[in-house]
This record gives C-alpha cells, sequence and structure tokens, in this order.
C-alpha cells in the first residue's frame, strides 16, 4: 500500500498581550478600555490601538414579560454597576430589582480578546425567584466615527433595516477603511431560529411563511433615514417575534393589470379570475405585486378548478425575471383544488432587502393541460404586527448570549465574506485552514434550536432548505464536530424519527410532520453515528433503538444473507430514483453494506468475519477490469460515478483500513474527467471539479454528460435532460464538494498522484471559482458560461464541514483543532 503524506499549513495566531482597560495602546490591535462611573454606570468601548472604533454608551437592553404576557417591563441601556479586568478580559456586573415582577435578576457582561483582531463578549443573565421569564434582548453597536458605509454578508453597499441573509454578519467600514464587523455564537447556544417559514398542508407541496415569525431583526443596520438624523448602529436582537395574527393589517389595493403566461384563455368578472389552460406548459396570468423591501406580507385566495394550482413569486430588476423569493410562499406547484368546492389558501411572506426590487406574483398550473382554475377574492394584507419575546430564563438557570467583534483593514466585499466565515472560527478558538474555517463557520450558522417551543438543537442543510433537517445531511454536518451536545442531541432527534421495522426518517420538519422513511442510508449512518459517539463520549446508548436499526439494516438490504445488498434507493447523495422491485445493481449501495457489518459488529452484534469479507468481495466486484472503473449502476457500465468510492473513505475513516485495491482506485480516479479548469488556480493544468457522476465515451474528449438515452435516473433523467438544457448541472455532471473531497482523499492514500493537487484545487473553486460566492455551495455547475446561471438555492450547504473529517483521514488535521475536542 502506498502512502501519501500531506502538508498541513496552518494558521497561526499571534497571541499578544493588550493595553490593560483603563489606558490606552500604542499598538495597532484590539484593545478595550472601561468607560463611565460609579453613578452612571460602566461599560465597554472597543479600541484598534488608539483608534476609537465601538462608543457605546450601554451594554444591552432587554425586554421580559410573565408567561401570559399580562405584566411586562424593561431594562434599558443596561451599564454595569461594577467592574474588573486584566490585560485581556473585563468583566462587568449588576443586580437588578424589576419591581413589576417582585424580581431580582443578576447580570454580567464579560470582554475577552481573542486575538489581535478579534473581541469576544458574553452577557449572562440569571433569576432565581419566577419560574419562567421571557425575554428579548438587543445589543446596539455605534460607530465611534460616521462609517462610509455598511456592509452585509451579501450586500456591499447595504441600505439599512433588517437583514435576513444566509449569513448573519453585518459591518461598518470607517473613514480611514478599516471594516469592523460583528458576528454571533450559533443558535442553538444563542437561542434563535433563522427559520421563516413551514411546510405547507394539504400535501400541496412547498412553503408558506409562518404566523409567528421568529428573530426577524437579528441582524439590522441604521436605516438611511436614521443616518441622515446622526443615528448609527448596528443591532442584534435576540429572542425577537412577529405574531401576524395580533397587530394591524393594511388590505392593498392590488393592480388590476395582469399579463397572461403561457396557453391560456382568461376572463375576470368582478372578484373571479377564470382561467382555461389549453397547453401543459405554465399557464397562468402574473401581475406585479405591491411588496416593498423589509415588509412582511399575507397572500389569500380562494380556488377552485380542474388541476392543482401553481403560486410564485420572483424578483423583478430593471424587467427582468431574476430569483425566486425565499422566505415565505416557495414551491407552490401543486396546490389541491376541487371542481365544486372553494379552497382557501393562504400564506405569509417576509420581504428581505431585494435592492427595491419589483416582485411578480403568478398564479396558475404547471404541466396541466386542458383543464380550467377559478380564483376568488385575491387578497394582500400588509403587517404591522405584534411584537412579542419569546426567549426563555427559567428559575435558577443562567442563559448566554454570545457575540463577536473583529476589526481588519476593508479590501473588497469578496473579502469581507471570507472575513466573516474565518473571523468567526477564530473567534471559537477553532483551528484550521482557510476553508476549513470557512466550512466550519458556516456549520455554525446552520445549526440553530428547533423552534421558538423547543430549544434542543436542529440542523439545517442550507437556507434554502430551511426549516427541514434533512438526516443524512446533519449526519455530515454534526459528527464532523466533537461537540456532545450536539452529537448526542441530533442522534437523540434521528432515534425519535424510528419506526415499527427499525428504520431511521428522511427528515425532520418543524411546525408539521413527515411521514417518509426509506431503506436509504440514514439508518447505517445512524448506526455509524452510535458508534462514533460511543468511541468519542464512551456513552450507553438505548439498545433498543440500536437494536432496531441494526435489525433493519440486515433484513433489509441482505435478507438472505448471501452478502449482496439490495436496496430500493441508491444508498448515497443520489437520491432521484428508486427500484421496483429491490436491485443490487448499485456498487455504492454494496461498499455500504460492507461498512454496516463491520459497524454492527463494533457495536457488539454477531457479525462472523466471513460474511463481512465476502460483502467486501462483492464491493470490489463491481470494478471492471476492462474498462478500469467501479460501476455505478451494472445496467449503465460506462456511467462512472465519484459516490462510488465513498464506502472506501467510511472504512478509512472509521476503521483504517481498505476495501479496495490501489489499482481499482487509482485507476477509478483517472478515469473522472476535470473540469472547470481556471489560470489562476493552484495547479492550472489540471481542472477545479468533477462531475460527480458522468458518461464515459470513447471519443478524443472521453465524456459526455448525459441524455434521455443513456441514463441511469428513470423518469427524471427522461424530464430533465432533454437537449442538453441541463448538462453539467446537478446529478447530469454538477460537482459536489464533500463527495469529491473525500475520493481524492481516498486517491491519496492509494497511492494517486493527482490527489494533493485537486484537493487544493477543489478548495480553491468552492472559494474562488465563483468570485461573488466565496462560501460553501450544494454543488458547482461543470458547464457554464457566466455564474448568473448558478442556482441561488446551492449557497452554504453546511455538510461540506465534512472535510474536518476528511483532513483528519489524510493526517492534516487532529482532533485538538476542534475546540470541542476532549482527551
Amino acid at each position: 500500500m502506498k502512502h501519501f503524506t500531506m502538508c498541513k499549513f496552518l494558521n497561526t495566531l499571534s497571541i499578544l498581550l493588550f493595553c490593560f482597560v483603563g489606558t490606552i495602546s500604542s499598538s495597532q490591535n484590539i484593545n478595550l478600555k472601561v468607560v463611565g462611573d460609579d453613578i452612571q454606570g460602566y461599560n465597554v468601548a472597543v479600541y484598534n490601538g488608539n483608534q476609537l472604533l465601538v462608543n457605546n454608551t450601554e451594554e444591552f437592553s432587554i425586554d421580559l414579560a410573565n408567561t401570559d404576557f399580562s405584566e411586562k417591563t424593561s431594562i434599558k441601556n443596561w451599564t454595569g454597576a461594577e467592574w474588573k479586568g486584566d490585560s485581556n478580559t473585563v468583566e462587568l456586573t449588576r443586580k437588578t430589582y424589576l419591581a413589576d415582577f417582585d424580581l431580582n435578576i443578576s447580570v454580567t457582561v464579560s470582554y475577552e480578546v481573542i486575538n489581535k483582531n478579534i473581541v469576544k463578549k458574553s452577557i449572562d443573565i440569571t433569576q432565581t425567584g419566577m419560574p419562567i421569564i421571557y425575554y428579548t434582548l438587543i445589543e446596539t453597536s455605534k460607530p465611534a466615527q460616521t462609517p462610509s458605509k455598511y456592509v452585509t454578508f451579501e450586500y456591499d453597499n447595504f441600505q439599512g433595516g433588517f437583514a435576513h441573509e444566509m449569513f448573519p454578519s453585518a459591518g461598518f467600514v470607517t473613514p480611514d477603511n478599516l471594516v469592523v464587523g460583528f458576528l454571533m455564537d450559533a443558535g442553538y447556544k444563542n437561542h434563535y431560529t433563522r427559520t421563516t417559514r413551514r411546510r405547507f398542508n394539504g400535501h400541496g407541496g412547498g412553503f408558506v411563511g409562518m404566523r409567528k415569525l421568529p428573530d426577524p431583526n437579528l441582524v439590522s443596520v441604521a436605516t438611511l433615514e436614521e443616518r441622515a438624523g446622526n443615528q448609527n448602529y448596528i443591532k442584534q436582537s435576540f429572542g425577537e417575534l412577529y405574531n401576524l395574527d395580533s397587530g394591524k393589517e393594511l388590505k392593498l389595493q392590488l393592480n388590476n393589470q395582469y399579463k397572461k403566461v403561457g396557453s391560456v384563455e382568461i376572463s375576470k368578472n368582478d372578484s373571479i379570475y377564470k382561467l382555461n389552460i389549453n397547453s401543459n406548459e405554465q399557464s397562468g396570468f402574473e401581475m406585479i405585486a405591491p411588496f416593498k423591501d423589509q415588509k412582511i406580507y399575507t397572500v389569500s385566495f380562494l380556488s377552485k378548478g380542474s388541476t392543482p394550482l401553481a403560486l410564485k413569486l420572483f424578483r423583478i430588476k430593471n424587467g427582468k425575471k431574476t430569483v425566486e423569493l425565499e422566505n415565505g410562499i416557495k414551491y407552490i406547484d401543486k396546490f389541491p383544488t376541487q371542481e365544486k368546492e372553494w379552497t382557501l389558501f393562504k400564506g405569509s411572506i417576509l420581504v428581505p432587502y431585494i435592492e427595491n426590487d419589483s416582485v411578480s406574483l403568478f398564479i396558475g398550473a404547471n404541466d396541466a393541460k386542458d383543464c380550467s382554475l377559478q380564483i376568488k377574492n385575491l387578497q394582500i394584507v400588509a403587517h404591522e404586527p405584534a411584537i412579542e419575546p419569546y426567549n426563555k430564563i427559567a428559575i435558577g438557570e443562567t442563559v448566554t448570549k454570545t457575540t463577536y467583534i473583529f476589526v481588519e483593514p476593508f479590501t473588497n466585499h469578496h473579502d469581507f465574506v471570507i472575513s466573516s466565515q474565518t473571523r468567526l472560527a477564530e473567534a471559537k478558538k477553532f483551528e484550521g485552514s482557510q476553508i476549513e474555517k470557512m466550512m466550519y463557520a458556516n456549520f455554525n450558522m446552520l445549526t440553530w434550536i428547533t423552534s421558538i417551543d423547543d430549544f434542543s438543537p436542529f440542523n439545517v442543510p442550507n437556507m434554502n432548505y430551511s426549516p427541514d433537517m434533512y438526516n443524512r445531511d446533519s449526519f455530515f454536518s454534526i459528527v464532523s464536530s466533537y461537540n456532545r451536545e450536539l452529537n448526542l442531541s441530533i442522534w437523540n432527534k434521528w432515534a425519535q424519527t424510528q419506526n415499527q421495522k427499525g428504520a431511521v426518517g428522511t427528515i425532520i420538519t418543524p411546525y408539521m410532520g413527515s411521514i417518509e422513511v426509506k431503506d436509504n442510508e440514514a439508518t447505517i449512518q445512524f448506526l455509524i453515528w452510535a458508534m462514533m459517539n460511543k468511541r468519542r463520549f464512551g456513552v450507553e446508548l438505548p439498545k433498543d433503538k440500536i437494536q432496531k436499526a441494526v435489525d433493519f439494516v440486515l433484513n433489509e438490504f441482505d435478507d438472505d444473507r448471501d452478502g449482496k445488498c439490495k436496496s430500493h434507493f441508491p444508498l448515497c447523495q443520489v437520491d432521484v430514483l428508486d427500484f421496483n422491485p429491490k436491485t443490487d445493481r448499485l456498487a455504492v449501495n454494496q461498499g455500504m453494506l460492507a461498512i454496516a457489518l463491520r459497524t454492527i459488529k463494533e457495536l457488539g452484534y454477531e457479525i462472523s468475519d466471513s460474511y463481512i469479507e465476502k460483502a467486501e468481495a462483492e464491493y470490489r466486484n463491481f470494478y471492471d477490469v476492462k474498462r478500469k472503473h467501479l460501476l455505478y449502476d451494472k445496467q449503465f457500465p460506462d456511467i462512472i460515478a465519484i459516490t462510488d468510492l465513498e464506502p472506501e473513505f467510511y472504512s478509512l475513516w472509521l476503521f483504517k483500513r481498505t476495501i479496495l485495491t490501489d489499482e481499482m482506485v487509482v485507476n477509478h480516479l483517472n478515469q473522472i474527467p476535470l473540469l472547470n479548469k481556471v489560470p489562476n488556480s493552484p495547479h492550472p493544468e489540471y481542472g477545479t471539479t468533477a462531475p460527480l457522476i458522468i458518461q464515459l465515451t470513447k471519443d478524443k474528449k472521453g465524456y459526455s454528460f448525459m441524455n434521455t438515452d443513456y441514463q441511469p435516473f428513470g423518469e427524471f433523467g427522461k424530464s430533465n435532460y432533454v437537449g442538453g438544457a441541463n448538462d453539467g448541472i446537478y446529478y447530469n455532471g454538477g460537482s459536489w464538494f464533500r463527495a469529491e473531497y473525500c475520493a481524492y482523499v481516498v486517491g491519496a492514500k492509494h497511492g494517486w498522484k493527482n490527489a494533493q493537487k485537486m484537493m487544493e484545487n477543489r478548495a480553491w473553486a468552492e472559494i474562488n471559482l465563483n468570485p461573488q460566492w466565496p462560501y460553501s455551495k450544494e454543488f458547482i455547475p461543470t458547464k457554464w458560461t457566466t455564474t448568473d446561471s448558478w442556482w441561488p438555492s446551492t449557497r452554504g450547504l453546511c455538510w461540506n464541514v465534512f472535510i474536518l473529517m476528511a483532513d483528519e483521514v489524510i493526517g492534516s488535521r487532529t482532533p485538538k483543532m476542534d475546540p470541542d475536542f476532549k482527551n
């Protein structure tokens, strides 16, 4: 066996001593100064060297209520009554009597300089006299000088208001071009959720906005009007919800002008639109909705007809339709209607900052022919919702809110986006390379609380999938961390979805249910995760749950115990098809059975070595000596997939042993085309990305994207691969970082000479191939002419943090680099 050693380049942080609080440093490092007195109270000002950056007059404000909201009180502009500190830390304390509640609360505000660029701020609140208090806590940070502009994660010159974006980060740029950025700890620690919608009822698919909308103002910035009045600030608000069923509503006047879409005849009589649809293309009508930035609306109407209804909202910029709105009504493609009875549709939407774009509203049908629809009483109302607290302080408990400030020279928005991620990782004392820090930060910002009534941890793959936790995705995310709380809590959430057969559910979605349980790889991952939790934390896990999962895996995937895996689904991420009856044609499935058997054996169940060896031999048998690659699907021998090396990665990661030979792995990787060559990549002679799955050909090019004549995905491929429309997109040649990077690690362990270069190129591509999107993505297209064609829904997929486990396998990082690791 050849072995590959990868040089590791770790960012070393300069650990400097800063001037003691109460003095001003002459060095260009972040430092702290306590200001105030015994009468006004004390608070902390933040300096960079001699330059005052953040000049607050208070540390926070807090609004409190009892559980029935019959009594409310506030502490405005909290300051410390006492303070103490040393060269790197400051601690402010005060005890406060709340007469409205006849209650004492104790508060400690702590600052800690992490390194020369970052300071951590924590607010600890304790009460011992009331069963539950609801509260909202607001931190307001004020620039010492009028900023030249404000920046957020998605906008280079943010115009103010709330910034509900994919990553909660905002900053201001000083007149001398320093950026002062504001970050926060993960939602499960700070008790916030970034969910704005829920799954729709009636099996109609899609999402609608929630009636109780949590944390819309999690990050907000002074508006242009406020700035004109010399008010400049960045706020972070925790535990605030908008109640759309309370407060005020204003019914808006709709524009009677609409235009037809597709092949449809439309008539309108009073409040009723009648649509007769003649073809199976998208057909209906669209109009400009009266939506404004950073407002909340509800769309409602009655419908009936002979086809399901589709409802779409898109931004319009300069007369051109661009992206779909995210934070409410989305993916409503098949809202069920009845021919003789009216059905009510009602859904809210939070309109974020959209640069004052217009919004188009489409109502009609997708893929319907010779059908009719009627729409009655179409209405849009604007909300001024009641604002309520939802965070809780239980009696005898301490709650903590943690935020961070970072300071550095401002170069451009691209670099601010990268710094928002890397500085957050550094603030949490995570060690690693730039790409590792970025993935770790993204993972933290996509791990929040389950709901406003359930503060247990919850992990969402990316904002596009919110509010849902896809279990297979959360496995790769959470197992990459040594955080005991996260691993055990979310593993137990999986366990709660287990059905009578022992299978683990595919998805957990707050506010609605899910009945989706499949014989995919989730239950195998559940067992792998149980094994890892026992290894890492020495815990005893519920034996009944593990026993049922073991029985399911053995009986579902190899009921005759011949060592051959048979399943209805691929046991990997390629989840767009199923097999009836079960198939044994897939290489990845066979490899996953072998991994499952070895896992079950380590968990203490009787599995013979000969049985495991039989399953591993069958995995090797998928290698085609003539074609020199593993067969993704024996029925489509010219298809090659990177995911077929995933079981080999599991074996190296979990058991430190190989299943495949060097020849198999090296030849397989040599067959996969390397695409997206870029001159300024680390190794421009190679591509920066590889397709997850693609067809190999015998011509000079050596590969082709799949078409309707040769593709392994059945009806999905037939409908999506027509005319080359999706070449290089999604499962027709898209590049998926996690699977690709892990495959290169497998190659490195088997002596593939290109491994290190491709790992470096692929990490570079994730950050730089699209300079407007320097962060993790679900997939990268391998065929495109402009990055405008990249799917916005792919931004920020947090399972790519699994790079941390891959880098442990290759030897470029150790568990001790994770701040949650404990010996």
